[in-house]
């Protein structure tokens, strides 16, 4: 499958985003809808209000696109935690742990 990237919004907060919806909901077939992580300090609308929104006229959401993560990223708490009960269960792959930076590696012992 091949999916190509013909429009982006960046919006920055629910009620652009629901803005864009009144006026596009008839006339658009798709949108990328922008997001950015936490520790980028960019405001923008969160994935939860974000499908909330497009509910309210007949949208949804669709395809997550997944990458490599490069080795100078930023780890939320949220995908430490993740990592940390992946461990715990030995469901963590070699690749996985290969590419765990320190600081991550320090808070998952702690």
């Amino acid at each position: 499958m091949t999916v190509e990237i013909k429009e982006t919004l960046v919006v920055r907060n629910r009620e652009e985003w629901r803005k864009w919806l009144a006026k596009h909901h008839a006339d658009k077939k798709e949108i990328w809808l922008v997001y950015y992580r936490k520790a980028s300090g960019k405001t923008g609308v969160t994935y939860d209000q974000s499908v909330e929104e497009a509910l309210c006229y007949g949208w949804i959401d669709g395809i997550r696109r997944f990458t490599p993560r490069k080795s100078k990223s930023n780890w939320s708490d949220s995908n430490v935690e993740r990592v940390r009960r992946l461990i715990s269960t030995r469901k963590m792959a070699a690749p996985g742990l290969a590419i765990l930076p320190a600081e991550v590696r320090k808070k998952i012992r702690a």
